[in-house]
C-alpha cells in the first residue's frame, strides 16, 4: 500500500490500518483444487501459504530493486504459465514495460514492469469484456541495511491473485467474460505501474466492466480482534451490492463496506476510479508492523486470507458470468452499514484500553467514547442523514489518526 506520508493531502489516510522453501530459480506449483460452491472450498491457507513465503522471503530483498523484483515476476510468470493464462501484452509477452527517465544518450529507460495473464470468455457476446483481478508485486527493498519483507503488503494479496487464477482454469468452463490477472510494479510509488497501465492498455479501458485490487489481507486493523475485510467502491455502481448479497461472506469473516470518499486514494484503484471504472478495493486494514522490517511471513493469518481469497473468486465470477454488467453512477447515498463499521471499531478501541492491550489519552477516549455513542444512535435510529455525513467523516478521520 502506498505510504501514508506521501497522501496527506487525503482524507482518512490510516483508516485501512486504522514451510522451507525451494530455491529461488524453482518456483513451486500449488495443487490445483476443484471450484466450488461453497465458501468452505475453493481456496484454502495451504494454497495462499506459500505464495507468500516465497514473495516474502529475506532473499528477495523486499521487492524492492530490479533483481528482486525480476526473480518475483519470474514467478508470478511460472503461476501463470503453469495455469495455461496467455499473456496479457503486445507481442506474447506478460510484460508491460514502465518507462523511466531518458538516459544520456536520448533512449527512455525501462523503471518496472507491469505483469499480466488472461483467460478468454466462453460467451461470444461478452468475452471482449473484461473483470481484472489485481495486486501490486513490489516492495520497499532494502532500507539502511534492513530487509522490508513486505509479506502483507503486498504478497499476501498477490497470493489471492494467483490461487483466483487457479481457480478459474480449473472450472470445467471458462467464465463469459473475459478475466484478466495482473500485478503492478511501482505502487509504492505514488501508483506509477497502475497509472501507467491505466494510461496504457491492451484494449480500449471501456471495456473493463470490473477492476478488483487489494492491498493487505492477511492481518487486522490495528491488530484489534476484528476478523473483517473492508470493501470500498459497492458504493459507486450499486448493482455490485447485489453481486457481494448474493456470494455472501465466509464463515469466520466479516465484510464491512466503506465509501472512498471516505479513505481517498490508498492504492491502485485510485486511476480506475479517477476514469469511473466500477471497481471494488479489499484491504484489513494497517498494522503496527506496516512498512517495518517486522511484516514477515510468520505474522500473516493464512485462514483469514485464504477466505478473503475465496470472496474475491467469488465475486468476480459472479460478475463475470452476470447478464448486466456494473454501471459507474456519481449518485451515492448515506449508507448506515458504514456507521455500523466504525461502531464496531470503537467498540474494540475501548475494549482493547480497558484490558490495557491499547494506550489512550484521556482526550483521547473521551472522544473515541462520545463519537462510539453517537454512532449507537444513529444505529438506533436507523437512519445516516445527508447531513451527517459531514461530520462522520471527520470523526473517522480524527478517530484514526489520532487512535491509530
Amino acid at each position: 500500500m502506498i505510504s501514508s506520508r506521501k497522501l496527506s493531502g487525503y482524507l482518512l489516510v490510516l483508516l485501512l490500518f486504522c514451510v522451507s522453501l525451494p530455491p529461488l530459480s524453482a518456483a513451486e506449483k500449488p495443487a490445483n483444487s476443484r471450484q466450488s460452491t461453497s465458501f468452505n472450498g475453493p481456496i484454502t491457507a495451504a494454497q495462499v501459504e506459500p505464495h507468500v513465503r516465497f514473495l516474502a522471503d529475506p532473499r528477495l530483498e523486499g521487492r524492492g530493486n530490479e533483481q528482486s523484483k525480476r526473480l518475483a515476476r519470474d514467478y508470478l510468470i511460472k503461476q501463470y504459465t503453469d495455469c495455461g493464462l496467455k499473456p496479457l501484452f503486445s507481442g506474447g509477452s506478460y510484460l508491460q514495460p514502465i518507462p523511466g527517465s531518458t538516459t544520456t544518450d536520448g533512449r527512455p529507460s525501462i523503471r518496472g514492469y507491469n505483469v499480466g495473464a488472461w483467460l478468454p470468455g466462453s460467451d461470444p457476446q461478452l468475452r471482449d469484456e473484461f473483470v481484472i483481478i489485481s495486486a501490486h508485486y513490489d516492495h520497499l527493498g532494502v532500507r539502511r541495511g534492513k530487509v522490508y519483507p513486505g509479506a502483507d503488503d503486498n504478497a499476501s494479496s498477490v497470493a489471492m491473485v494467483l490461487e483466483a487464477a487457479r481457480q478459474f482454469t480449473s472450472a470445467a468452463q471458462p467464465p463469459r467474460r473475459s478475466i484478466v490477472f495482473l500485478n503492478f510494479d511501482l505502487e509504492e510509488n505514488m501508483l506509477w505501474g497502475s497509472r501507467w497501465f491505466a494510461s496504457h492498455p491492451p484494449w480500449p479501458l471501456e471495456r473493463v466492466k470490473l477492476f478488483i485490487t487489494a492491498d493487505l489481507l492477511g492481518r487486522s486493523l490495528g491488530d484489534l480482534p476484528l476478523r473483517s475485510v473492508f470493501v470500498i467502491g459497492s458504493e459507486l455502481a450499486p448493482n455490485l451490492r447485489d453481486h457481494m448479497q448474493q456470494v455472501g461472506q465466509p464463515d469466520g469473516l466479516k465484510v464491512h463496506r466503506l465509501g472512498v470518499d471516505l479513505i481517498g486514494t490508498r492504492s491502485d484503484y485510485g486511476p480506475f476510479h479517477d476514469r469511473q471504472i466500477p471497481f471494488l478495493f479489499f484491504s484489513t486494514g494497517e498494522h503496527p508492523d506496516y512498512h517495518t522490517p517486522r511484516d514477515t511471513a510468520d505474522r500473516i493469518d493464512y485462514k483469514q486470507l485464504a477466505r478473503i481469497s475465496s470472496l474475491v473468486f467469488r465475486i468476480s465470477q459472479s460478475v463475470a458470468n452476470g447478464d448486466e454488467p456494473p454501471h459507474w453512477t456519481s449518485q451515492t447515498t448515506p449508507d448506515i452499514e458504514e456507521v455500523k463499521t466504525l461502531y464496531e471499531i470503537t467498540s474494540k478501541i475501548l475494549a482493547a484500553e480497558e484490558e490495557g492491550t491499547l494506550q489512550m489519552g484521556s482526550v483521547q477516549k473521551f472522544f473515541v467514547s462520545n463519537i462510539h455513542t453517537k454512532f449507537g444512535s444513529i444505529i438506533e435510529r436507523g437512519e445516516l442523514r445527508s447531513g451527517e455525513r459531514p461530520w462522520l467523516i471527520r470523526s473517522a478521520q480524527f478517530l484514526l489518526l489520532t487512535v491509530f
